[in-house]
């Protein structure tokens, strides 16, 4: 076995009586949950209302504090059982080693199983963005402040002990602190960060994913459902675990149809291995006469045609089995669009196609004269989004299309006198 592809961490799904699923941290080699960050998401995070989605996140950011223990052949539970934490040359570590890609990780780990470390490894490997390092170390810091507040309430019957051990916490915390919030996240500029797509590419997108395009990708078979899948992104804007979890009995689609994006944490009709999960408020969005017409389509002439589709509610369905579509098959619609269709971007994704949504809204915003009051209000409404700063991530294009916009009029506007010939 290529020692180099096995992580000994993985993050497992588990499902209660009601519903709930739950992800755990757990051992690859004996297949049970670590008891502590078990504790820490059950206890803390999920305590806090966290979706299972965003659990599972954290569990994997805080998986590489134990990737890093296994490769410097550390023992988390004792250290902060026993309060002795970290030194700030481990920390330092810590850091760098949340800064590299998994497969890179386990190169450290398996060096350390064969006996023979590396440092040329160390130094030349991939680093992620600093985004990611930063939020491997904002679970990391949480975690290790939920687990070791644990301990050290078993400690007040002993005050010397308590004070000895609170210090050592204290500064191990107050140094994760530095590591983590001294991270510059790259790209703080606009160039090279996402955004939504140019309206010449939508408009081939939509050109293309017309089921009886020549040029459209797709099997006959799916050619529909993914017709329709694109539609609702970029009509509605909506998330791809939001489109995962529609049900059938979420469209109404009578003279002035609409689609109804609910929250269902515990639903026990979830089978899929990644649920599908609403992030932000639930909302009800109208349709428009054709992507109703379409909608409709889709459930009474295709949908209910494949078998397996029946026995459960969900709207977008596996061609094969009928089964809800699982979150993953979204992106392969993408990747193929993406890869077998010239003029599409590189990038494109259902969130970029999220990121076109406002983009399209902004400039509607402009054309009719929203008020910027009004202009907020429902786009918070229709993102279901709970703070208005939610939008500064998906308006790039908008916000440098409109500074752009002022710029190039005060250019216009300053007189520049031509120079002459008396002038030289």
């Amino acid at each position: 076995m290529n020692l180099d592809s096995v992580n000994p961490f993985s993050v497992a799904w588990g499902k209660f009586s009601t519903g709930e699923r739950m992800p755990f941290l757990i051992s690859t080699e004996t297949g049970m949950p670590l008891a502590e960050p078990s504790y820490w998401i059950i206890a803390e995070r999920r305590a806090l209302g966290r979706q299972p989605n965003t659990l599972a996140n954290e569990l994997r950011a805080l998986s590489h504090l134990y990737m890093w223990a296994a490769a410097r052949e550390v023992d988390i539970s004792l250290r902060l059982r026993e309060g002795i934490f970290f030194s700030l040359s481990e920390i330092v570590d810590i850091a760098n080693f949340c800064g590299l890609y998994v497969a890179d990780a386990l190169k450290q780990i398996a060096s350390v199983s064969s006996k023979v470390v590396s440092f040329r490894n160390r130094r030349t490997s991939r680093r992620v963005q600093s985004g990611e390092k930063q939020n491997r170390l904002t679970a990391i810091r949480r975690f290790i402040e939920f687990t070791s507040a644990d301990f050290l309430s078993r400690l007040s019957a002993w005050p010397q002990r308590w004070s000895h051990y609170n210090a050592v916490r204290s500064e191990c915390l107050k140094t994760l602190d530095g590591q983590r919030k001294g991270l510059v996240r790259r790209n703080n500029d606009d160039v090279g960060q996402r955004e939504g797509l140019a309206e010449d590419v939508i408009k081939r997108l939509r050109d293309v994913i017309q089921p009886d395009h020549p040029e459209n990708p797709f099997r006959p078979k799916v050619r529909f459902r993914n017709y329709l899948i694109v539609l609702l992104f970029l009509n509605l804007g909506v998330r791809r675990g939001e489109l995962g979890g529609v049900m059938v009995a979420d469209c109404f689609l009578g003279s002035k149809g609409t689609l109804t994006i609910h929250r269902r944490p515990d639903n026990p009709n979830e089978t899929r291995r990644l649920p599908a999960a609403t992030k932000t408020a639930a909302r009800m969005l109208p349709l428009g006469g054709r992507l109703t017409e379409i909608l409709h389509e889709w459930i009474t002439q295709y949908r209910s045609k494949i078998p397996g589709a029946r026995f459960h509610p969900y709207l977008i369905v596996s061609s094969e089995t009928g089964k809800p579509m699982s979150l993953s098959n979204f992106n392969k619609i993408m990747d193929r669009l993406r890869q077998a269709v010239p003029g599409l971007p590189s990038d494109l994704t259902p969130h970029v196609l999220r990121h076109s949504w406002n983009d399209w809204f902004s400039e509607e915003s402009d054309k009719k004269g929203f008020t910027e009051e009004d202009e907020v209000k429902w786009r918070k409404r229709l993102m279901g989004w709970r703070r208005a700063e939610s939008a500064a991530h998906y308006l790039r294009r908008t916000i440098r299309r409109r500074s752009n916009s002022v710029l190039e009029i005060m250019q216009n506007e300053l007189n520049i006198e031509k120079r002459g010939p008396e002038d030289e």
